[in-house]
């Protein structure tokens, strides 16, 4: 039966092939060929299933991601500029029909910016709106990974069932924060979907300060930088530790903590998002490259099928310019191919 079934696709490639050939012959695929390019003018569609994509992408834009230790054609860039290209790289890629949601994060909240739209109609206004994406739209200096993310997730679930959830950090908690008042995740682990990406180099690097033009003109001391969390719960301290200087309730760690010394410092903290991914359920990898936001779209589990508006000119385009090619093809050339098939055919190899 599958040797049947074989060869009945073979016949039917050549049958498909000696039709092209007559057309090109008998002059009739130029004509074929403009008929089906004045048909392309009109931008046909037709609403035919497709696999497509549902994502809302959160972008952290704290302080942290303008660390530039990232490099693109031979110039450093920052966090938050390489995730910006990598998501405008990736919209280029995905289905049409796809919707795309986008957010910002900073302090504790994740914050939408725009309502879910579809890749292909909308895609220079997705494309500016990200290019736009700057660190001064953060309304709060802080850096609370867990709640951004946490918030990002309830986010994502008010978009839709299938809207699935990409959240780009670094990870870098500021001011340091105390394992002990790290927020609970309360949703179910894997209800919502997606993918946390890291976004920097695992060393520490330090964080610059930019000016009204994006210059570096500075960076931050250990001096500077806040070195105690704002949040937390009063608790009794004994005489030795209020000694040592625990007595704020806000304090975020002890003295002589290795954190405290690089507060002023920023690397991915992939410790932290890893432990965050087994919370919430999602996955987590490096945004080591401009693929990786496309590879995390297009996985098999995070697509979905659904019926949508389908641009038939790419199917009406190639076999014009198919018929074109053999119009001008040399007749002897033409009959290549098919010696070429005859002596492919499964059924006069086992004959």
């Amino acid at each position: 039966m599958a040797g049947d079934a074989g060869q009945s696709a073979w016949n039917a490639v050549m049958q498909t092939w000696r039709r092209l050939l007559v057309a090109s012959r008998g002059r009739r695929g130029l004509p074929l060929a403009f008929l089906l390019l004045t048909l392309c003018l009109f931008a046909p569609q037709a609403v035919l299933p497709a696999r497509v994509a549902d994502w809302f992408i959160v972008v952290d834009i704290t302080q942290s991601m303008n660390v530039r230790d990232y490099s693109l054609g031979g110039k450093n860039i920052s966090r938050l500029e390489f995730a910006k290209t990598a998501i405008r790289e990736s919209l280029r890629d995905l289905p049409c029909g796809s919707r795309i949601s986008l957010g910002l994060f900073t302090e504790r909240d994740t914050l939408p910016v725009t309502r879910p739209l579809e890749v292909c109609s909308h895609y220079a206004a997705l494309d500016q709106i990200v290019a736009r994406m700057d660190w001064r739209m953060a309304w709060a200096a802080d850096s609370f990974i867990a709640h951004g993310l946490y918030s990002a997730i309830e986010q994502s679930a008010r978009l839709g069932a299938e809207t699935r959830l990409m959240f780009i950090t670094d990870g870098n908690q500021a001011p340091p924060a105390d394992p002990r008042y790290m927020p609970v995740f309360s949703g179910k682990p894997g209800a919502v979907r997606g993918a946390i990406l890291g976004s920097g180099k695992p060393t520490l690097s330090a964080i610059p300060k930019l000016d009204a033009h994006d210059e570096i003109g500075g960076y931050w001391t250990q001096e500077e930088a806040q070195q105690y969390g704002n949040f937390g719960m009063a608790e009794t301290l004994s005489v030795l530790a209020m000694e040592q200087g625990q007595h704020d309730r806000n304090a975020g760690h002890g003295p002589g903590n290795a954190l405290l010394t690089s507060a002023h410092m920023s690397k991915l903290d992939e410790t932290n998002l890893r432990r965050l991914s087994a919370v919430t359920g999602l996955s987590y990898a490096r945004l080591d490259d401009f693929q990786s936001i496309k590879r995390a779209m297009l996985e098999p589990g995070m697509r979905t099928w659904r019926s949508t508006l389908t641009d038939l000119r790419p199917w009406l385009g190639a076999p014009a310019l198919l018929f074109i090619l053999l119009f001008f093809i040399p007749p002897a050339w033409q009959t290549r191919p098919a010696e070429i098939l005859y002596f492919l055919n499964p059924k006069r190899r086992t004959a």
